[in-house]
């Protein structure tokens, strides 16, 4: 059912994460369970995201597994060449209600399929790989020299396609596909500029857009405006503009698109009332910026996102382009007022119910966790015999409801293993009560 581990001190760490009652990261496949049906539609949307975006919402009651479905998700992701982002929300620091503290976040996240994933995080991978993309030249319009709003119409990206000049002229030295001419600038400086110009794209709290402008042109000399990323609620539309717009950016920098993974969506019925109608606003704009309404999916109207910004900023679509690139997946723990501001963004028929695992789920993941044991210690007493008494408590502790999730049924099996490993003169006095008290 599993792979063998690649050494021993990796599986090893897996195991005491299943100790701890932490789904492991390391062939997550492996210990999951039930999931078949939801996976597939996962599948499905990875398939369809390159050419016309995906939107996903799966609901389940606590101890369904949607945080171990989201990891699952993200390492499919990965492994179909997918940039991934992912956001736990919560009332404070990562608000529905507050649009860019969640793209902050999403941006800090951000993994790469080819790149370290302690290391490689962060917008600067993707802004390495597409300032050399001669699609991306094209596209966003990098080294044409148009008036703003012209630019737009022509393709050119309000935020990144400024973000990628002064990346090129920083970072590479050209502009225009020219050599600027920088004797006068330190190394040091260009460091602290793209340092600048990073911070301002992930919508970090800096100096004024107006200062960063200054700075840059100072040293490379204008390579077009940079717009204000203020932490305003009613700017949801222009966060998804470049969540979709970041999208397209890593398709034509080689990726297969960006997958944006929502957890903890049910922190939306802690919110204010007034901060609600914010999230509300924001789980639309994510999916306009997600699937578009090309097809009449959209369960809401357009004009339901136009607000926020002034001047060109209003003009901003909530998609960029009219291309596909961005998954976008909900998670939440199902309350009447999450439920209905999921239902008013996310269409009916790209939502699914989690549903609990059933005995036969729970004999699966016991015998998974079992060879894994088997693989993480040469000395395991893990045979068959040990392995069905092990099911057959595990049963007797769900009908009972002394386990009531995947994770606690994960660590009382490494439990119960441990203990048939090392105290191995104890288990049947062990089994024997367990069995008394649950089965």
């Amino acid at each position: 059912m599993t792979k063998s581990p690649p050494n021993t001190a990796q599986a090893l760490r897996t195991l005491e994460a299943m100790r701890l009652g932490v789904v492991p990261d390391d062939d997550l496949a492996g210990y999951t369970v039930g999931r078949s049906a939801e996976m597939a539609l996962v599948d499905v949307d990875l398939e369809d995201t390159p050419t016309s975006g995906a939107l996903r919402a799966f609901l389940g009651e606590y101890g369904t597994g949607k945080t171990h479905l989201l990891e699952l998700i993200r390492q499919r992701a990965v492994a179909r060449n997918f940039i991934t982002a992912r956001v736990v929300l919560n009332p404070d620091e990562t608000a529905p209600s507050h649009p860019r503290r969640v793209y902050r976040e999403l941006l800090r996240s951000l993994e790469y399929p080819d790149q370290p994933s302690r290391t490689g995080r962060g917008l600067l991978p993707l802004l390495e790989k597409a300032s050399t993309s001669e699609q991306v030249l094209e596209t966003f319009k990098i080294t044409e020299r148009i008036r703003a709003r012209e630019a737009l119409d022509e393709g050119a990206h309000l935020y990144l396609t400024p973000a990628i000049r002064y990346y090129r002229a920083l970072a590479l030295g050209e502009s225009n596909g020219r050599r600027l001419k920088t004797n006068d600038v330190t190394e040091k400086e260009r460091d602290d500029g793209l340092n600048v110009m990073l911070q301002w794209l992930s919508g970090h709290p800096t100096i004024s857009n107006q200062d960063i402008d200054d700075e840059l042109r100072r040293l490379v000399g204008r390579q077009g405006r940079i717009y204000s990323l203020k932490d305003y609620r009613p700017w949801a539309r222009i966060y998804g503009y470049i969540l979709s717009g970041l999208a397209t950016l890593a398709r034509q920098s080689g990726y297969a698109g960006l997958a944006v993974l929502i957890d903890e969506a049910e922190f939306y019925s802690l919110l204010s009332s007034q901060n609600r109608e914010y999230a509300r606003i924001l789980f639309k704009a994510l999916a306009w910026a997600s699937i578009g309404d090309d097809g009449g999916e959209i369960p809401f109207n357009r004009d339901e996102l136009d607000l926020g910004g002034m001047g060109i900023l209003q003009d901003l679509p909530p998609r960029y382009g009219d291309g596909g690139g961005l998954y976008t997946v909900f998670a939440m723990t199902p309350n009447a007022e999450g439920k209905e501001a999921l239902a008013e963004a996310v269409p009916v028929e790209r939502t699914a119910e989690l549903s609990r695992l059933d005995m036969a789920d729970y004999r699966e993941l016991v015998a998974a966790v079992a060879d894994h044991y088997r693989q993480a210690r040469h000395d395991a007493n893990a045979g068959p015999k040990v392995e069905a008494a092990l099911a057959k408590v595990v049963s007797g502790l769900l009908e009972s409801a002394y386990v009531e999730n995947p994770r606690q049924a994960m660590k009382f099996v490494v439990e119960f293993l441990d203990l048939a490993t090392f105290r191995r003169e104890s288990m049947k006095d062990v089994v024997g009560d367990l069995r008394q008290m649950y089965g």
